[in-house]
């Protein structure tokens, strides 16, 4: 029988958003047309369409941490966790600290859990880091942006401030239309609604103006960008991607 770490699980009182119904949606049906394969199923919900796509991406996802100030000892939350992709990659790559994995898919949580066992993971549909204030040292997140409207992301960026200790950064990626890489990911948008079909989710750009404004709304220092196709200092990571920093 395997013991899964602290599971904390969290729910809306209003009904669940489009995002929770999306995403629940999706992975239930991956892991239908994968009965036999449910690592696949999951990694493929996530955007990894092979198991080796998986780890690598991972591994990329560590390069950035690293090179963004990642040290052994932080204390790191993982918002949109999924099942694993950076979790797993930090235990591959010896990282010791304390993490904690978000999502809103308990499938997804469950087999991170199953995968690290030393990790701490939860289940919350709130639009909040679930943290004390000034307790953690990094908070990232990947391809969740991308799926939120601008407000959402706003409040998620406004209580990571919160939640980080001074210094602390919040390390995220996104999707933006000044990015030729990105044109593939809003034609898809554009060919759905002109047909009139739902998308399994929503995808959702930002403006490198708009995450100013939401940094100095929530009191971060100014931004740092890199472009998805950079790959002077760790593997281009193909969606853009913005640090924030808490002044010390």
């Amino acid at each position: 029988m395997i013991r899964l770490p602290r599971l904390r699980r969290r729910r809306t009182t209003v009904g669940q958003s489009h995002s929770v119904r999306d995403y629940q949606a999706l992975v239930r049906a991956k892991l239908k047309s994968l009965p036999d394969n449910p690592a696949l199923a999951l990694a493929q919900a996530i955007g990894a369409p092979t198991m080796e796509d998986f780890m690598s991406i991972g591994d990329g996802h560590v390069a950035v941490l690293r090179h963004r100030g990642l040290l052994d000892g932080m204390t790191v939350y993982d918002l949109g966790c999924g099942c694993g992709r950076t979790a797993q990659a930090l235990v591959r790559h010896g990282w010791q600290g304390h993490y904690t994995g978000a999502d809103v898919v308990q499938e997804l949580i469950d087999e991170l859990a199953r995968q690290c066992p030393g990790y701490d993971v939860l289940l919350n549909v709130t639009p909040r880091i679930v943290a004390p204030d000034a307790s953690l040292d990094m908070v990232f997140h990947w391809s969740v942006f991308t799926h939120f409207y601008p407000g959402e992301s706003y409040l998620y960026t406004a209580d990571a401030f919160r939640a980080l200790k001074p210094g602390g950064k919040m390390i995220f990626s996104f999707l933006e239309l000044e990015d030729v890489e990105h044109d593939r990911v809003w034609n898809a948008n554009l060919d759905h609604l002109r047909a009139a079909n739902r998308a399994e989710h929503l995808d959702a750009f930002l403006h490198r103006d708009w995450i100013r404004r939401f940094v100095r709304d929530a009191g971060f220092a100014e931004p740092r960008f890199t472009d998805g196709q950079d790959g002077r200092d760790h593997p281009p990571f193909w969606q853009s991607l913005a640090v924030l920093e808490k002044p010390a």
